[in-house]
């Protein structure tokens, strides 16, 4: 099985089952998001890439992965407060973990960084999460 969609749902499970990342957004956790009306917060998979990194017989991959999680509304949903509160439980999710793959083997999950911005509607903030791993292909 392809290595980056292996991670990927990995990633979205380990999402969906973390209490840090629930307490925002339940269950809402998408590779992609479901076509109607959204609840916020939730999160939705960004673009991947992975280079080549092979070292002493061993064929790996590096895979940046992008996360991105959707806030708006009122409160702390108006400003950047809860996106960035959100940003932070997926940081924390998933920032020096190991993640087992069905049919690769991955050594550990590792932030690299985190925009926020408003997006062009004026109303909607994201938090993109940038995560690297190193994955080694069987």
């Amino acid at each position: 099985m392809d290595p980056i969609h292996e991670l990927r749902a990995a990633v979205i499970t380990r999402l969906k089952a973390d209490e840090g990342v629930k307490s925002f957004v339940v269950s809402r956790v998408y590779d992609r998001p479901p076509g109607g009306t959204l609840t916020p917060p939730y999160i939705t998979m960004g673009p991947a890439d992975a280079i080549t990194d092979d070292a002493d017989c061993i064929d790996g991959l590096e895979v940046t992965m992008q996360i991105d999680c959707w806030s708006w509304g009122s409160n702390e949903a108006y400003g950047s407060a809860e996106v960035s509160k959100l940003s932070g439980a997926v940081r924390a999710a998933l920032h020096e973990a190991e993640i087992a793959l069905p049919t690769n083997a991955l050594a550990i999950l590792r932030h690299r960084i985190t925009r926020y911005q408003r997006e062009s509607d004026g109303v909607t903030n994201r938090a993109i999460v940038s995560i690297t791993a190193f994955v080694e292909v069987n």
